[in-house]
């Protein structure tokens, strides 16, 4: 494609056909159907074209994006460089290899001896020569559906012909024998004596042994499968325990009870010495499977590893076990030595198990959302992100139970009200829903006698009654992770921080519309407006006296009704 002759330069515009769009950066790693790309090695590789940039600075100097129809014609020549030289190498392995063509002598009874002469490839612009299976990932060498129905006799002559041959009727003529039908004027000889005679067709090289046949290429294996096979090796012959957290604590894969992450070693030794190894991935539909180990053994020989990648190789070196260690090992590492939660790979440490787990699948997220940014472990959690954030708009919402999408906030928060088996919460033993954690507390207690959960921080030993409150304490005393203010005090997140400056600086940027008004918070401003609302929101059900905000009926009910304030 040539180049457009009118182009406005800027950011946006690719830099292979110079249009303008949605585009990719010509640098970054991306995944497609698979398969890692880069365009900038493609374009080397395949055309030997090196993207320039500006020495002279300036705001596009550094513009490296491709567009999607580039990117297509781009895998097309990709996969086609792949065919051609891949057909060459098999081709050659038939002929000498000091000479660009081979004697073949075969005995057939209409036609003699027919000596094959050298093919020389003939370029072709037609569409139809392309081999589309390479296009969607297909490499499976047993399909001949696709290879025409000319019979091998054509292809050989006492003269050399100008007519283009198909290469893999050439060398595939043991396979394709019985299914070609003769379109030349020659008879074709009888099919059981035309197998037996093609089978006599011998290759005489420079030497005088016959070349042994091609291996098939092997179909690509897809990287999942393999990192699967390889973390069913590793549970089998080593001592990495499996394990599932559907709780707030270790389940165990093989009778499903639930375990402290101290306990779970022992369960695992005592219960379970011998175990079917499909038991445990039954639960894994897809990803890596979590393992515990704190005490990493082989089980053949006992020799003890740090990690489960030493592990790995030694089952493979040691024992010769069917470990591919060109993929994924398939598992995530745990290690719980004491009562406090620390990464495996990092020295990260964390309040709660789901929080552990959560930044462990960030060491293994290969699949990259382009339009927002967040990774992914496997490709069909990306299309679920792909299709049920980014297939609405801003203003929509999306129930996380039901999938279903409403045109605005409002609408669903009326579903959500109306609709039980929307319900965020369930209790624990009768799995009844609730709106929120605080009636589900309620009613365990009441229906089940369970007390509400404490929490206890495994680093000072302080009880909280909340997850909330003890997750702020340990991420502001026991991590790095905290925002600081110069006064000294520490907040877990930064909306908190830029919520508590407002005390240093006085600044008062969110101002009414109606009366002018100014305050230092929006959420305060939001509570505000309901003054000039027509809606009154609570009401005191003694004396039906309305009020617009929340903090004017708690004063009223605290001054007239102090026997009903239950908060």
């Amino acid at each position: 494609m040539a180049a457009k002759s009118e182009w406005r330069p800027g950011p946006t515009v690719c830099r292979c056909c110079l249009t303008e769009g949605c585009y990719k950066d010509i640098s970054t790693e991306y995944f497609w159907m698979g398969k890692r790309e880069v365009y900038a090695e493609m374009l080397k590789d395949t055309l030997e074209v090196t993207i320039a940039y500006s020495k002279a600075g300036g705001p596009n100097s550094n513009s490296r994006l491709i567009c999607e129809s580039c990117i297509s014609r781009l895998r097309d020549a990709t996969e086609f460089k792949r065919q051609v030289v891949e057909c060459e190498r098999m081709f050659m392995q038939h002929l000498d290899p000091g000479s660009s063509s081979a004697a073949i002598e075969a005995e057939t009874e209409p036609v003699g001896k027919i000596k094959v002469e050298g093919v020389k490839l003939e370029k072709s612009n037609s569409d139809d020569d392309f081999d589309n299976r390479h296009a969607f990932g297909d490499d499976d060498d047993d399909d001949d559906d696709d290879l025409d129905n000319q019979p091998l006799t054509k292809l050989a002559s006492k003269m050399p012909t100008k007519e283009s041959v198909d290469l893999l009727d050439l060398l595939d003529n043991s396979k394709t024998a019985e299914k070609r039908k003769s379109s030349t004027k020659v008879k074709p000889p009888p099919p059981k004596k035309a197998k037996s005679k093609v089978e006599q067709v011998k290759v005489k090289p420079s030497g005088s042994k016959l070349t042994p046949k091609p291996e098939k290429k092997k179909k690509e294996q897809n990287p999942m499968t393999m990192a699967r096979r390889n973390a069913q090796v590793i549970v089998q012959y080593t001592t990495a325990y499996p394990f599932k957290l559907p709780e707030c604590s270790l389940v165990c894969v093989y009778c499903q009870e639930s375990l402290a992450t101290t306990d779970f070693r022992i369960h695992m030794e005592t219960q379970h010495e011998e175990f079917k190894i499909r038991v445990a991935f039954a639960h894994l539909n897809e990803g890596y499977i979590k393992v515990d180990c704190t005490d990493l053994k082989c089980r053949t020989c006992l020799e003890k590893f740090d990690t489960v990648e030493n592990a790995a190789s030694h089952l493979v070196d040691a024992h010769k076990r069917q470990i591919d260690l060109n993929y994924d090992l398939g598992v995530q590492p745990f290690k719980f030595e004491t009562d406090q939660l620390k990464c495996a790979m990092c020295p990260k440490k964390f309040a709660t198990l789901r929080t552990l787990s959560r930044h462990t699948q960030s060491h293994f997220r290969k699949c990259t959302c382009e339009m927002c940014g967040k990774s992914y472990l496997t490709t069909s959690s990306l299309q679920h992100h792909m299709r049920f954030i980014h297939s609405i708009s801003s203003e929509q919402r999306i129930c996380e139970k039901c999938r279903t999408v409403f045109d605005s906030p409002e609408a669903k928060r009326k579903h959500v009200s109306e609709s039980p088996k929307c319900w965020r919460y369930s209790c624990r033993i009768c799995f009844e829903r609730f709106m929120t954690s605080t009636l589900r507390n309620a009613h365990q207690k009441e229906s089940h006698g369970i007390d509400k959960r404490s929490y206890v921080c495994p680093e000072c030993k302080m009880v909280f009654p909340d997850m909330m409150r003890y997750r702020v304490h340990f991420k502001i005393n026991h991590t790095d992770e905290f925002f600081a203010c110069a006064c000294g005090r520490k907040f877990e997140s930064k909306y908190h921080l830029e919520k508590h400056s407002v005390t240093h600086t006085k600044e008062r940027l969110f101002s009414c519309p109606e009366c002018s008004k100014s305050f230092p918070r929006k959420h305060t401003l939001i509570g505000h407006m309901w003054i000039h609302s027509e809606n009154k929101r609570f009401e005191c059900k003694l004396c039906n006296k309305p009020f617009n905000q929340k903090v004017s009926w708690k004063t009223h009910m605290k001054s007239y009704h102090p026997e009903l304030v239950d908060f």
